[in-house]
């Protein structure tokens, strides 16, 4: 079999696997066994960070793990973390997109604005990438998939990401924890 299909295939079987897993034993697959770790916080911080890092490959949203993060952990840290975490993210989805099939999933699911998105990005790249990674309701991964098919700096693109998303983290760990304090 050819390594990209094998690649391929167990990244679905993965992630298959995953959501199987969740849906049988819901109980015990949630985030909040990073509490159980609270004794071990720095452990604790290493598996959200791998979460994070990992999250890129399955296309899920980081705001999940973000608002799991506000209940568990210091948000210094949580920022410092987080924000790792995304850059991470972004650059495996950046080098690993065509190689692990991303190109077809955008292509047929977000089409159109993947059109749309390279045409925009030819003159102005860097304040489109920051727009879009602060826009909460559209997915970071996309923009930076559309960057690496159109050969932009990876530098130029994780700074974009990094911008972007670090005001929208700011934004929301501030606000979760003004709330969340008495």
């Amino acid at each position: 079999m050819n390594p990209k299909k094998l690649a391929f295939c167990l990244w679905i079987l993965l992630i298959t696997g995953g959501i199987t897993a969740y849906l049988l034993f819901p109980e015990k697959i949630n985030l909040l066994f990073l509490e159980d770790l609270s004794e071990d916080y720095y452990l604790a911080l290493g598996i959200y960070l791998l979460l994070l890092s990992a999250r890129g490959l399955t296309m899920i949203p980081s705001t999940p793990l973000l608002l799991a993060g506000i209940l568990l952990f210091d948000p210094v840290e949580l920022f410092i973390v987080n924000m790792v975490g995304i850059l991470t993210s972004a650059t495996i989805v950046y080098y690993f997109s065509k190689y692990l099939g991303f190109a077809e999933y955008f292509e047929t699911r977000y089409g159109k604005y993947v059109q749309k998105i390279r045409t925009g990005l030819e003159d102005k790249e860097l304040p489109i990438i920051v727009g879009w990674s602060f826009f909460p309701l559209v997915p970071t991964d996309l923009i930076v998939y559309v960057g690496s098919t159109l050969s932009i700096h990876i530098f130029k693109c994780l700074l974009g990401v990094l911008v972007g998303e670090a005001v929208l983290n700011a934004f929301y760990i501030l606000s979760a924890n003004m709330i969340l304090q008495p």
